[in-house]
């Protein structure tokens, strides 16, 4: 992919222009003090940031002329000399045969110029402590200028007929902050004329009509102003590909590994706010996939894959969101090394982490100083780790996804919003207060009824897709509010996600969704990390944004049959029981029921799993489903009937529907206890437990 200059020109000479303004005042004052090394790294800093901007858009003159003349007064830095005024002068002099360059780029120059070799060759003079000259502008013959052409040869040099101009983002926000208050007092009017539409008054009425349509036309062009003031902000997510691409073939050249980059052209815009802490972000996640994802041609021969692994990075824009994917298809993350790690770096955490699924585990790559490689290579060992990219996308309102598959691959999903500006977002009532949730943290809103949740001892979980959900009231989240009893039957729900885990938060009522432009925690609240900013509503009436992130990683969020699972093993066990079941959903929730009771509870996906566990351990009531792949229930319970140390093992067999045969055959084969999934209650199983269990 080649990079479009056209889309970056503008915005490279006005920054070009103002940069060698910079360092002309920097010179001019460092003339006067030539000892302060403050100068001296203001004018590095400078030339750094004009050399990488040369660099992407291909300037390769000025580029050099810049890396040249970075060497001469990074030398003064090294040996802690003194700027020569004689240096100074001749930084302003390139200063000043850059601005013609700049001329003729604007006027569709490729950004050579004939004084080229002359200007490298006197800046490598002076690296080399040798006569050199200052000046490489030749003096125009102005004899047969007239006193106004000269005027205006002079003014050329200070003004340019540029048809852009340079806004500071603060200025842009500013203005959107005027622009919400003004949107905020349409809405607060136009709610007040609300009373004249149902007066009977019919010139009253007409008066209402009229000032609806007024309100209307304003309501639209305030929207459109808003979305041209917001565009102000935004920039080319090409500006960042192509560089990323040099970077990360670069980091694998180092490493030696085969791979192939796929990094399409994009024409998303996205905030610059946003564009300016991306490059980070993705060449870390890049240079993760490199060192830790794709493996050795070797390794990727006896696998069965092509030699070249393959990494790519894929830009979307579904609404006002951002998503990028960064993908390889290298080994996937291996959650036994997490475990392995995890335990190493936490041993007071032995028992969470023994027990923890793969969304448990999958919390510890973004702890800090986390890695699973015992030895750090080049690029391991450096940049910043995913505990840092998981800070800095919360910053920017952003969500990490991780996806991954053992063998095959592992991609990272980032959200983000397309402007800082303003954010989409779910208002919410709580005891007649209104929240704010950004609705990137929303996965799924739920009307539920009661019945709908399994109750235990540390709160309720409801089944979502399959998917256990641990559900709190919203007093986990602000414990100040004053919760009312609700006498409804049913329950809005709202999921939350974030980095993989799920919670459900239990509100009143859901009020809107809409688009509004956050505003900073009042300095009183400053320190309060569950607030993430505040919006107003159209009567002016503060309305907090909920910290999502700051609010699961508080309360450690995790599923409820492991929070049990920690307490019960604390616990001395009464009895030892076997939960056989192919769906994980039903041998969790077994599972927490027979836990409750504080039974010592392992599990098993089908007769033959389970078979092995019954060899390894002893068991003192089998609990099984009938039909499951590989081995069902029948025949486990033929071999155990037919094996002299599992023969009297009680066994309790549970069918998804009624049927006599069915029953018949578990009752010939010597099943116990017979329960029908439909006809499932708690108190049905933990009744027939404790009774062939003689409690």
């Amino acid at each position: 992919m080649n990079l479009d200059k056209s889309l970056f020109i503008a915005d490279y000479i006005s920054e070009t222009r103002e940069i060698l303004d910079a360092i002309d005042d920097i010179a001019i004052i460092a003339l006067k003090d030539t000892r302060n090394r403050s100068y001296l790294k203001e004018i590095l800093r400078h030339l750094h940031t004009l050399k990488g901007s040369s660099r992407m858009l291909e300037f390769t003159q000025i580029e050099k002329v810049m890396n040249h003349l970075e060497n001469v007064f990074k030398n003064f830095q090294n040996n802690q000399l003194e700027l020569s005024p004689k240096s100074i002068q001749l930084l302003m002099g390139v200063c000043q045969i850059l601005r013609t360059v700049v001329d003729s780029i604007e006027k569709g120059g490729d950004g050579t110029f004939a004084e080229y070799d002359t200007v490298l060759e006197n800046i490598d003079k002076a690296y080399e402590d040798e006569e050199y000259k200052t000046d490489f502008v030749e003096k125009k013959e102005k004899d047969n200028l007239d006193a106004s052409e000269e005027t205006n040869a002079e003014n050329a040099d200070y003004f340019h007929d540029s048809q852009t101009i340079k806004v500071q983002i603060s200025q842009i926000d500013t203005i959107l902050q005027s622009l919400d208050k003004l949107i905020m007092r349409q809405i607060k009017l136009k709610n007040e004329i609300e009373v004249l539409k149902v007066k009977n008054d019919s010139a009253e009425f007409q008066a209402y009509q009229e000032l609806s349509e007024t309100i209307s036309v304003l309501e639209k062009q305030s929207v459109d102003i808003q979305k041209n003031i917001i565009s102000l902000r935004m920039l080319p997510f090409d500006m960042i590909l192509q560089p990323i691409k040099r970077s990360i073939v670069s980091e694998a050249l180092k490493l030696n590994k085969n791979i192939d980059f796929d990094i399409p052209h994009s024409e998303i815009t996205i905030d610059k706010a946003i564009l300016e802490k991306l490059p980070a972000i993705l060449i870390h996640l890049v240079r993760n996939s490199i060192d830790h994802g794709i493996e050795s041609v070797e390794e990727r021969k006896a696998a069965g894959k092509a030699e070249k692994g393959n990494i790519s990075v894929s830009v979307n824009q579904v609404s006002n969101r951002i998503f990028i994917t960064v993908k390889d298809d290298g080994r996937g993350i291996d959650y036994n090394k997490i475990k392995a790690k995890a335990l190493k770096l936490f041993p007071e955490r032995e028992g969470e982490i023994k027990t923890a699924d793969e969304t448990e585990l999958l919390q510890f790559i973004f702890a800090s100083g986390f890695s699973t490689k015992d030895t750090q290579t080049e690029l391991s060992g450096r940049g910043i780790g995913l505990d840092v990219v998981r800070t800095e996308m919360d910053k920017l309102k952003g969500k990490i996804t991780v996806y991954s598959e053992f063998g095959k691959g592992c991609t990272f999903e980032l959200s983000l919003p397309a402007s800082l500006a303003t954010q989409d977002g779910l208002f919410v009532s709580v005891s007649d207060n209104s929240y704010l949730i950004l609705s990137h943290y929303v996965k799924e809103i739920l009307t539920v009824q009661k019945t709908d949740f399994l109750s235990l001892q540390h709160g309720p979980v409801i089944n979502v897709h399959n998917e256990l959900i641990p559900v709190f009231d919203f007093d986990i989240i602000n414990p100040n509010s004053v919760k009312k009893v609700s006498t409804k039957s049913e329950i809005s729900v709202i999921i939350l996600e974030y980095l993989n885990r799920k919670i459900g938060v239990i509100v009143d009522k859901i009020l809107h969704y809409g688009t509004v432009v956050i505003k900073p925690v009042p300095p009183l609240l400053k320190d309060f990390n569950a607030l993430q900013g505040v919006v107003f509503d159209e009567n002016y009436k503060i309305i907090p944004v909920l910290n999502i992130p700051d609010t699961m990683r508080r309360f450690k969020v995790v599923n409820v049959y492991e929070i049990k699972n920690l307490e019960v093993r604390k616990m001395p066990k009464i009895h030892s029981i076997l939960v056989v079941d192919d769906s994980h959903t039903t041998r969790h929730i077994e599972q927490i029921i027979l836990e409750a009771e504080n039974y010592n509870v392992s599990t098993a996906v089908d007769g033959i799993d389970a078979l092995e566990k019954l060899k390894e351990h002893r068991f003192d009531l089998v609990v099984t489903d009938v039909k499951m792949p590989r081995m069902d229930g029948f025949v486990l319970l033929h071999n155990m009937r037919h094996k002299e140390e599992l023969k009297d093992i009680p066994v309790i067999m549970i069918s998804s529907v009624f049927e006599s045969d069915t029953l018949e055959k578990a009752q010939n084969l010597g099943a116990q206890g017979y329960i029908v999934k439909s006809d499932f209650e708690r108190e049905s199983l933990t009744a027939k437990v404790k009774e062939l269990l003689h409690e």
